[in-house]
């Protein structure tokens, strides 16, 4: 069972990875240049066995918070007539790095984890206000998954409304499971 995080919109958007802060170098260059004792760990030995020379190139990241960023893949396919969406382009966007709640508690109780939390979170709305044009919306909704099976059950009644004009992240977010947000520009 696990939590996933949608995207509709009333038209195609970009996926792949953003925000993160990373490096791209050779295995080679890695451990020549920046860690020689890597060629000991065992994922490293294993690298470089299918690449001897160690040409394949590998991202670096300095920090957690370098490595958080937001994932958007899509859009699906097909999905069933359950699905509480009205736009047609779905996809799926994963908190990488972090996820997609922060909290007094949890900024006291793990602050870099909180802080990848926050950049996740951030990286969305960055992402929404990149691709989102003035007058459209989009709509966001989290739920559950058993397995191969997507549960769409419908929405909870903590239904939100963002306009990106005057929304600011606050110090507390929760895209909760069952939750549609829908995002205005």
């Amino acid at each position: 069972m696990t939590q996933q995080y949608y995207i509709a919109s009333s038209r195609e958007l970009p996926t792949g990875s953003f925000g993160k802060n990373k490096t791209v170098m050779t295995i080679r260059d890695y451990i020549e240049k920046v860690n020689p004792s890597a060629k000991d760990q065992i994922v490293m030995q294993a690298l470089l066995e299918k690449d001897p020379e160690g040409d394949q190139l590998m991202d670096i990241f300095e920090t957690e918070l370098d490595a958080a960023g937001l994932y958007v893949a899509g859009p699906m396919k097909s999905v069933d007539a359950s699905c509480p969406f009205r736009h047609p382009y779905i996809y799926q966007v994963d908190p990488d790095g972090g996820s997609f709640e922060m909290s007094d508690e949890k900024k006291l109780s793990s602050p870099e984890y909180y802080q990848c939390s926050r950049k996740c979170i951030t990286e969305l709305f960055q992402y929404i206000d990149r691709h989102l044009k003035t007058g459209e919306e989009l709509e966001l909704y989290s739920c559950t998954d058993y397995g191969f099976d997507r549960s769409w059950d419908l929405p909870n009644q903590d239904d939100l409304m963002i306009d990106l004009s005057t929304f600011q992240l606050g110090d507390n977010f929760e895209w909760k499971e069952r939750q549609l947000i829908r995002v205005r520009k």
